[in-house]
């Protein structure tokens, strides 16, 4: 593992720096866990998961990542920003970059007056709006590929995919939160 600098850095150029070492070791979990899955057969993914819903799909957040879930509230545009980037509202007293996960998977919507934010841990104040907040799942499996060859799931292509798990509800996706990231260093 790569030692983080001791020399003064600029704080956007570690940032990007940080955030491209956290996406190597988050593909490469997810290359262990495969490995292991199909060494051991089946792998409960330990503690507990969100179940959010955005773009007509589900996907799974780690809850250990969640700060908190809150209504959605009236966001400022950001200029210059990604088009999967809401705008911005103030979250406890510090500005919030909002990541619009149906855009992100290329569904064009305006998002209705319940849908919900929940803002997660990256290192920066960062909240995923979605649809809606379903529920906790506590140890999925994690399953290598897509059983019965199934067609693609709508995540498959967006690089938001870290594995596919199997709970009570069904097949979901694991959100990859870097990937939420990606396009948002100068913001």
């Amino acid at each position: 593992m790569a030692e983080t600098p001791k020399s003064p850095v600029q704080p956007q150029v570690r940032r990007v720096s940080v955030q491209q070492r956290l996406t190597a070791l988050e593909a490469e979990q997810v290359l262990l866990r495969q490995e292991l899955a199909s060494l051991q057969g089946e792998l409960r993914l330990p503690g507990l998961y969100l179940t959010v819903e955005a773009g007509n799909t589900s996907a799974l957040v780690p809850a250990r990542l969640v700060r908190e879930v809150v209504r959605l509230v009236a966001l400022d545009p950001l200029p210059g920003a990604p088009a999967h980037v809401a705008g911005t509202f103030i979250y406890r007293g510090s500005p919030a970059v909002v990541v619009d996960l149906a855009r992100m998977l290329g569904v064009k919507r305006v998002p209705d007056l319940d849908s919900h934010l929940v803002v997660v841990e990256t290192g920066r104040t960062v909240a995923l709006l979605v649809d809606r907040v379903r529920d906790l799942v506590e140890t999925p499996v994690l399953l290598d590929g897509t059983p019965g060859g199934e067609e693609a799931l709508p995540w498959d292509g967006t690089g938001l995919m870290a594995g596919l798990c199997r709970t009570p509800e069904g097949l979901r996706p694991l959100l990859r939160t870097s990937a939420v990231l990606t396009g948002m260093e100068g913001l």
